[in-house]
Parts: structure tokens; sequence; C-alpha cells
């Protein structure tokens, strides 16, 4: 693999991860890319739905946005093959690992092509890195570092791995605007309760268990406790607001958009969640976070750059990487919202003696 010289390099093409902390978690490589081409006119291609993640973000000169709500998706793949191909792109860094994306990036005449070979796109690429392997099976690789590797395979030198987000003042003026209809205390603690995960139900903890958690919480320490979760899952939402006891801020009628969300987790004091996006954008904002984990390899999310700890339970099925528990999903409800709580107001504790 021959290492790439910035002046040769006119135009690049960026394909984005599709889920929300993969998107977050390849910030980094974003961001080097510019660092290391910095005259480049750099395209993002994302979807729909993560657009508004990264609003506000200084590194591309394009967004070009594949809508995932369209019904012909071959239309749409070969609309933007042509379009790719009438740009005349330098490099194109492929995020994802489909098939389909390595395909799109060759058809578009992109001249070179980086990514993992995997799902057996390897043809298509110019430059095909291996993924980390032991005992011939793949290494799980933190997702930051596994993106920032498409970037260093061709040369480019790393200034920082840290995950990095940008605000809007439109986003910033409806999240005030929000708090300030829901009567949300500023002179107390914002707890955030995130229930939901695109991934799939087996992500999920119960509703009862973030209901309790808040209760045990709210019972030791003033605070406020809102409920932030996707369009789709305010009934999900809503029965953790009737199951608890205690009085909890359901902001799921508002639909919030990611460029929202962002503020909302930038400006509270802690984020309970389940191991999904809002996770991540916590970490880039430097926000303690306790994460409810059962189906997904540590591994692929864990940083050391991320205040807060991760709760799983013992048992032998832990990690099995399922969308849909095939048994009795023990791994998450054999989490106690007991232990739970304890941990989230050890760090509202420390927070509020440092205060």
């Amino acid at each position: 693999m021959s290492l790439v010289k910035p002046e040769n390099i006119r135009k690049i093409i960026i394909r984005s991860p599709n889920w929300v902390g993969d998107v977050v978690m390849a910030t980094p490589a974003f961001r080097c890319i510019r660092e290391n081409f910095p005259e480049a006119e750099i395209t993002l291609v994302l979807k729909t739905y993560v657009q508004n993640l990264i609003k506000g973000t200084p590194w591309f000169n394009k967004l070009f946005v594949l809508d995932n709500n369209k019904r012909n998706k071959t239309a749409q793949f070969i609309s933007a093959v042509k379009e790719i191909r009438s740009e005349g792109y330098d490099i194109g860094f492929l995020f994802p690992n489909s098939f389909s994306s390595a395909l799109m990036f060759w058809l578009g005449g992109v001249k070179r092509r980086i990514g993992y070979k995997r799902d057996a796109r390897s043809l298509f690429l110019t430059d095909g890195i291996n993924r980390p392997s032991e005992n011939g099976h793949f290494l799980p690789t933190y997702m930051g570092d596994y993106y920032l590797c498409l970037c260093t395979e061709i040369g480019c030198d790393v200034r920082s791995n840290e995950l990095e987000l940008f605000v809007t003042e439109e986003g910033k003026i409806r999240a005030d605007e929000i708090l300030k209809n829901c009567n949300v205390n500023s002179d107390l603690p914002l707890v955030l309760l995130n229930p939901g995960a695109a991934y799939g139900s087996s992500k999920c903890w119960t509703a009862e268990g973030f209901a309790r958690t808040a209760d045990l919480v709210k019972k030791e320490l003033d605070c406020n406790i809102a409920i932030v979760c996707a369009p789709n899952e305010i009934n999900l939402a809503t029965d953790i607001e009737r199951t608890a006891k205690s009085r909890l801020i359901n902001l799921a009628s508002y639909s919030l958009s990611l460029d929202v969300l962002k503020l909302l987790i930038k400006v509270c004091d802690l984020l309970i969640t389940v191991d999904s996006g809002p996770r991540h954008i916590a970490v880039a904002f430097k926000r303690p976070v306790v994460t409810i984990i059962g189906p997904n390899d540590p591994r692929y999310t864990n940083t050391p750059a991320e205040i807060g700890q991760v709760i799983c339970a013992d048992v032998d099925c832990l990690a099995c990487q399922l969308k849909i528990c095939p048994k009795d999903h023990r791994c998450m409800t054999q989490i106690k919202p007991d232990k739970v709580a304890e941990v989230c107001l050890n760090f509202l504790s420390n927070k509020k003696e440092q205060n």
C-alpha cells in the first residue's frame, strides 16, 4: 500500500458509518483526514437520520445525503454513482464494511478506495486493510481506533484520538426552550434516561428497571430526571414515566432531533443509558455516563476517555452480538436497579462535592 501525498489530492469522498454511535466514534478519523488534507475538498456521504449529528462540523465542504426513506433503493444507488462519477474524486474512505458502499465508490470512479477487506468486496478496493484478528478470528477493536486505521494505513498523522462533536445556536435555542417548557429547575442536577437502542431489542433494559432506578436516585438526591428517546420509542418512554413513582420529565413528545439531543447531553450532569448512540455523544462532551450493557462485546465501544461506568450481568451468554435475544434476555434482566442507582449516585455525589 503506497502512502498518499496530500499535494496530489484535490477531492476526497468519505462514506460515513450509519449508526449514531459509530458516527461519533468516527469523528477522530474525520478530523484526521481534514488535518492531513487541509486544501482538499471533502464530501461526506451519510444517511438522512445522522445528518443533524454532524451539524456544525467544520471538516467537510459538502454533505451528500442518502435518503433512507426512499422506496426505490436501486434508483437511488444509480443516481449516487452518477453524481460521484461526475465529481472525479481522487480518494475515498469507506467507513462501513458493506459490499454496496465499496461497489458505489468503484462504479463512481473514485481513483483510490480505502476500506477493510470484508463482505467479499476486496476487488473493489485499491487499498484493502485486513481486520485485526487473533487466533484466526476477528478481534473486537474499539471502533474509534478501527476507523483511524483507515487514515494511518495511507500515512496520515493522528494528532488526537478524542471524539468531537459541535453544537449549533439553533439547537441550543431549541434545547433551552424545551427545558423551560418542562419547568426544569436549572439549580438542580439534570439526569437523562436513554432507554432505547436502534440496534435491536436485545440492547434494551426494562421500563421497570429505568423507573425504579429513577425513583431510587430521586429518593437520595433532589434532581431533574428526564427521559430522552427517538420518535419511534415514545411508548417506551411513556411506560417508564407511568411506572415511576416519582415525577419524571418525559421529553419523548418533543421528537428530539439529534442536534437538540446533543445539547441536552452536553448540559446534563449524568446520562443513564443502554449501549447506544447517546453514550458516545456523552463521551464526546466529556459528560458522565452509566451504561447498561448485555449483548454487545464491550471491546467495540470501551475507551479510556469515557467518564463513567459500564454495568453488565455475570451470565454465560454475554456479548452474543445478537439483535434479538433467542432466550430469556438474562444479560439485561439480571441487572438490578439498586446497583445502577448506587453507581449513579456515586457520580452525582462526587460532582456535588466538587461544586
